[in-house]
Parts: structure tokens; sequence; C-alpha cells
């Protein structure tokens, strides 16, 4: 590769664009959080092309693992780890993965150890509306699963809608359980947490007494979801299945709360 070829930004952001025509890369990501730092620690499968976002603020990066090309205003350089660098603000970059899975690390200073993911990618990120790479990929994951759950169901979009709309047996959330509605990036309005939970934390109700929540009517689904349903007595109960931070959508497998709900599995599925 030659290292003095310049990747203008305008192209960067062509080379966005057609990216997001494609399968989306199964990139992983992990937060981290210490006294004054915040790291988001991403493993880049082996032979993946991906943008960055461009960033507000200079950060520190650390690779723990592979090598991978990455654009900079001069030039392309290979990164092979273990490397670590300081990284200024301003442009989107683009990088290219070669054989082996790369691990990336983007270090940046938290000095009121803020854990809510919206609010730091805010404050650090010039967020494009499609979202960050690793939100892209679980938004079309979970769309295209949701189809599937429709076609198990022989249900359409507009079937499913008009159930969420039926407001006869609606009730408010109760105040003390800490999420909110707003908009989703996977469908119309979703619940979000509001603070942080630990797996197997009740996070809140999606029935109580026969009567719907806001969980119960807006949780969307995932097939990689983050709380399952759980009946106790006659109510039921969003579950978080693993750790979920501030900010984070919460997202339930329909599958599941049908077998909840009615005790009955769809075609084709086991209880």
């Amino acid at each position: 590769m030659n290292a003095v070829t310049v990747l203008a930004p305008e192209r960067v952001k062509r080379l966005e664009t057609e990216l997001l025509k494609l399968p989306q890369a199964a990139i992983v990501t992990e937060h981290i959080f210490g006294n004054g730092v915040y790291e988001r620690k991403i493993t880049i499968p082996p032979w993946t092309i991906l943008t960055g976002a461009e960033h507000k603020t200079a950060y520190r990066v650390r690779v723990e693992k592979g090598v991978i090309a990455v654009t900079t205003d001069k030039g392309v350089k290979i990164v092979t780890a273990p490397a670590e660098f300081e990284a200024p603000a301003g442009a989107q970059r683009a990088g290219r993965v070669f054989n082996d899975e790369v691990v990336w690390v983007d270090i940046y200073d938290n000095p009121d150890n803020c854990t809510d993911i919206s609010v730091l990618e805010s404050r650090l990120y010039v967020v494009p509306d499609i979202g960050l790479a690793n939100s892209r990929t679980a938004v079309q994951k979970a769309r295209v699963d949701y189809g599937a759950f429709l076609f198990q169901m022989n249900m359409s979009q507009n079937d499913m809608d008009a159930i969420v709309k039926i407001e006869s047996d609606v009730i408010d959330m109760p105040e003390y359980y800490a999420v909110e509605l707003k908009e989703s990036p996977i469908h119309g309005k979703g619940l979000f947490a509001q603070r942080a939970f630990r797996a197997g934390d009740v996070v809140c109700p999606g029935r109580l007494k026969g009567c719907r929540t806001p969980g119960g009517r807006f949780i969307n689904h995932a097939c990689e979801a983050n709380v399952k349903p759980v009946m106790v007595d006659d109510d039921i109960y969003a579950v978080a299945t693993r750790e979920i931070q501030p900010g984070e959508e919460l997202l339930v497998d329909y599958r599941a709360s049908m077998r909840v709900n009615f005790g009955f599995a769809l075609p084709g599925e086991l209880i």
C-alpha cells in the first residue's frame, strides 16, 4: 500500500455510504470504565473495511491485537499490535483489517466518570444519523430477525402496529422504574435504561394486574436480547440478562414473550 496516499474526508464519506449498502461486519464493542477514563474496545473481524466517526476531542489509541491499515492526514499507516499512540480530534478515518482480527481500544478522558453511553457518544463523536458501527450491526440483525418472527407468526407490520395502538388495557409505568420512552433506531418508539442494571435485575414490569405498561407495549425485538420476560404470579417483568448501560435500549426476543405470555412456541421452535 502506498504510504503517501491520502484519503480525503469526502472520499471517506463516500466509502462509508457504499459500505452501508453491504452486510455489516460483526464488530463487537466493549465499554470499560475506570477512574476518570472511558475505554471503548472493539474487536474487528478479519478482512473488514470500516469507517469511524469523526472525533470531537483528542484521544489515545491502544491496538492490542492484529494488523490494520488506517488513513491519517499524512497518508495510510500500517499499525501492528502491540501499539499505542495519540490521536487528534478531527477528520473521519477509514481502516482495513487483514487476515487476523484486530482489537482496537480508544481511550478518553472522562473526568465526571459518566457511564451513560449515549451522553459519552454525544460528547466524543459527530455521530451520523445511521449510528456508529456496532449499533448499525445490532440494528440490522434485530430488523432481520424481527422480520423472521413476523413470518413465523403469519403477521404483517400493520398487524403488529394495530396491537401496539390498543389502549384499552394500557397503564402508565410506575414512576420508580428507571426507564424512559423515546425514538428507537430499530423501529418507532423504544424503551431505554436510565441507569445501569446488572444481570438478574428487574428492569421494569411489562404487565401488571392484566394491563400492559410501556414495557409491554414498546420494548423492541432482538434475537440478542438484553432482557427476558419473567412471570411472577400473574404479572410479567423484564429482567436483565446481562449488564445494561444507561442510555441503552431494552430489547427482548418476542419468541420468549410469546412463550411466557401465552405458553406456546412458534412453528419449528422448541419450548
